[in-house]
């Protein structure tokens, strides 16, 4: 007598559509990009920036490309409002990658908390860059008592010579895409169907895996597309913008703040490191 299943029967996946091809194609260079070692990274961003800023001051290029222009489209919707954008994706990646690991609201608020850090050592760096170039820099007027603040000289009509114009935009880059690195690992192993309390009875709750994997995947290429346009960024920030000593110190402050949470604060305190999965499964 033939026994009966319990389980409903899988259905066969269609054909692979060109569609299916290359966003798998897509997925898997995201893969490899953005869980290259954020150690190399870090390292690599150092060389980048110290020859590709000695080379430009040697022999600079020319000031009439477009993108040499601050009011550029990608400088002025892109880099200006680059923390925008990372709160926009990686928060939305960490909370839904995190939730569905540990089915846990709490666990997922836990690891939201390293954007949180991360945001506050954003904008503490880069208000201090702008206050020391406050404190250094001055209006080149004729008159006595001369405008301390870059805009209220120019609205007076004098010239401000800039101090130590530490770049912010090398600190940021650097630092947003190392950031991007290590959050991003929490995709590593990400399991093609559900693993632990499955009864394959439940076609809903595959289902709905499945919706959410989608939705993971999305923004997991999200990254890797913001992590390319930043690093162009930088490669254009190296080549037209600030002094030598003023963009690797903005490179050698993100890589310290990224060293400082990722390889020693939260491998021993809260709020602990990204998901760390050694198998494919939840």
């Amino acid at each position: 007598m033939a026994t009966t299943s319990n389980s409903p029967k899988r259905k066969l996946s269609g054909p692979t559509t060109a569609s299916d091809v290359f966003f798998g194609t897509f997925l898997q260079a995201a893969r490899k990009y953005l869980f290259l070692p954020v150690d190399k990274k870090a390292l690599f961003y150092v060389v980048v920036v110290t020859l590709v800023s000695f080379f430009a001051a040697y022999f600079p290029p020319s000031e009439g490309y477009y993108l040499a222009s601050k009011g550029n489209i990608f400088n002025r919707y892109g880099t200006k409002v680059g923390w925008f954008w990372t709160i926009i994706t990686v928060g939305p990646f960490i909370w839904l990658s995190s939730y569905l690991h540990h089915k846990n609201h709490s666990e997922a608020l836990r690891h939201l908390t390293r954007l949180l850090v991360a945001t506050g050592v954003w904008y503490f760096i880069t208000h201090t860059y702008m206050h020391v170039e406050k404190l250094t820099g001055r209006c080149v007027h004729h008159e006595s008592g001369a405008p301390s603040d870059r805009d209220q000289c120019s609205l007076a009509g004098g010239k401000w010579a800039p101090g130590i114009d530490i770049s912010g935009h090398a600190f940021m880059l650097i630092y947003m895409t190392l950031f991007i690195s290590e959050e991003a690992r929490s995709f590593i192993n990400w399991p093609n169907t559900p693993k632990r309390n499955i009864n394959i009875s439940s076609v809903k709750e595959c289902n709905e895996f499945k919706m959410y994997t989608n939705s993971v995947q999305g923004l997991f290429l999200i990254l890797f597309f913001f992590h390319i346009f930043w690093d162009f960024q930088l490669l254009i920030t190296c080549l037209f913008y600030h002094d030598v000593s003023h963009k690797l110190i903005g490179a050698a402050t993100a890589i310290a703040c990224w060293a400082v949470t990722y390889k020693f604060w939260y491998p021993l305190a809260f709020p602990g490191l990204p998901i760390k999965r050694k198998f494919k499964a939840f």
